[in-house]
């Protein structure tokens, strides 16, 4: 079966004015995509050249029209300016009926959380706690997030999330399905993707003073709460109709070693994965997504 499995087709919004755009109604499956990282890693790394995208496959033709961007937050997602290429492919003037919407966020979101710090900033202002607020060792790893820090960050996707479904509600794809993606868990190391891109969350949690032991376990922590998160956004149908959550913590990465500084295990830096990696993940999102389009 694996063998008749078709990679995804992947396009930039360009492609579509040149003088022979792609011929996207001879798919069977038309995607478009916004996101971070996780869809555009190959382009912060080429000798790399992986991201999640590359590694879909469906079991009929499929393609996309990717307007991801490292770095994009959903709060940037949501703010673009009038003729961006994601909100003009939605609801603009090249506007048009997708089947289905892939979106890659949350991730960066999380990191620029956790790095929120300095003199005068509140817990309910910062992911992390300091040193002189952490709760007892009982609470694991828990007792380094700040609770109010986490509702603040809570509210914040919600409230971004929701004007994304606005905006999927206000062009001809209205109500067609969104597919979100969990995360795997990092290692939080010093291992950037070169070109001043990364580390990520491991200066935030140097700054913090959170002990080496238990750098995994809060990565652990923050992502399962992150998963939690868009997982109980997907379950309530009422506020954000016809999302999808795939919980990607669930799948057997291979994790790298602390310290090491390039690709280890499942890893090629400190939050993106080697193309093996994201395979990992991406086939079983796929049958997953082919699932929930009937």
């Amino acid at each position: 079966m694996e063998s008749t499995m078709k990679p995804l087709a992947i396009y930039d919004p360009g492609d579509l004015e040149s003088s022979e755009p792609p011929p996207l109604e001879q798919f069977g499956y038309r995607f478009l995509v916004e996101g971070d990282s996780w869809f555009t890693i190959g382009s912060l790394n080429p000798a790399k050249n992986s991201n999640l995208l590359y590694e879909l496959a469906f079991s009929k033709s499929a393609c996309a029209v990717s307007c991801a961007y490292p770095g994009d937050t959903l709060q940037h997602m949501v703010k673009m300016a009038k003729g961006r290429a994601f909100r003009d492919l939605l609801m603009g003037r090249r506007a048009r009926y997708w089947d289905g919407i892939l979106l890659s966020a949350g991730g960066n979101d999380l990191i620029e959380a956790a790095s929120a710090r300095g003199a005068g900033l509140e817990p309910k202002q910062r992911l992390l706690l300091k040193p002189d607020e952490w709760g007892p060792p009982s609470a694991g790893a828990s007792r380094y997030v700040s609770s109010d820090g986490w509702q603040t960050f809570s509210d914040y996707f919600r409230a971004n999330l929701l004007r994304f479904i606005e905006m999927r509600d206000a062009g001809p794809s209205r109500g067609v399905p969104i597919f979100m993606h969990g995360y795997a868990v990092p290692t939080p190391r010093p291992a950037g993707a070169g070109l001043g891109f990364g580390p990520w969350l491991y200066p935030s949690l140097v700054a913090y003073a959170i002990p080496r032991e238990d750098f995994i376990p809060l990565a652990q922590e923050l992502i399962r709460r992150l998963a939690e998160l868009i997982g109980d956004c997907a379950r309530d149908g009422s506020a954000y109709p016809n999302l999808h959550f795939f919980d990607s913590t669930q799948i057997a990465i291979r994790p790298a070693a602390p310290d090491t500084r390039d690709e280890d295990g499942d890893w090629v830096n400190e939050i993106h994965l080697t193309w093996k990696g994201y395979e990992k993940i991406a086939r079983p999102w796929a049958k997953h997504i082919e699932k929930m389009l009937g």
